[in-house]
């Protein structure tokens, strides 16, 4: 179970997950191109990637799905695979375009993550701040800094229950919260057709993505 947040201060905020005992476990860059199937488009709630880690890193192809709901104020995304991103091939980049080629997969567009950090909180929580750039071609939109908060667990109400502990040591605010997932939100901002409706979309601004004191 997770749940992102558009953040107006990434350092303020990271001053706040070690201020809750937030551990600092590893930094990262990488680049997700998405892929769209020649006919059938993507199916909602699914999205086949190519993951790049910069700036040499390994390449993997990689299966998500999931599934957004809404619970009293609170947006997140849950898991509908086990165990998360299924892992489909591992090799070069061009390699695994052409076994999403051969299953008729093609580049969309993609997920710039320029700079991330990931942090383990008490209580097995995981939290992740980065700094998100779209790009299609030519064009590229800067989303800026956004924050995840994650939990693993089978039973839903104790995920839940944990997650919104966290939210609350963090002081952010569910209402602000968006289960629309990354590529989406990259979607959105890059204009492009077919985005679907029915998740809260991050505001410009951020606002009240924090609670007041």
């Amino acid at each position: 179970m997770e749940v992102r947040f558009r953040l107006r201060s990434p350092e303020e905020f990271q001053d706040e997950v070690e201020r809750v005992g937030g551990r600092l476990v590893s930094q990262y860059a990488f680049t997700d191109t998405l892929l769209r199937h020649r006919r059938h488009g993507t199916p909602p709630g699914a999205t086949l990637r190519v993951r790049h880690y910069r700036p040499r890193g390994p390449c993997a192809l990689l299966l998500n799905a999931t599934v957004a709901r809404r619970r009293r104020g609170l947006a997140f995304q849950v898991s509908s695979l086990p165990g998360g991103k299924v892992r489909l091939y591992e090799g070069s980049a061009q390699d695994c375009l052409r076994v999403a080629q051969v299953l008729g997969f093609e580049p969309s567009f993609q997920v710039e993550h320029v700079r991330g950090r990931v942090w383990q909180l008490p209580g097995g929580v995981e939290v992740v701040v980065e700094r998100i750039r779209g790009r299609r071609g030519p064009t590229a939109v800067e989303l800026g800094w956004w924050a995840e908060v994650a939990v693993v667990g089978t039973d839903l109400r104790e995920a839940e229950r944990r997650l919104r502990s966290a939210l609350r040591r963090l002081h952010l605010d569910p209402e602000a919260s968006y289960a629309g997932g990354l590529p989406r939100a990259v979607a959105r901002a890059l204009g492009r057709e077919g985005v679907r409706a029915g998740n809260v979309e991050p505001g410009a601004s951020n606002r009240g993505a924090r609670r007041r004191a």
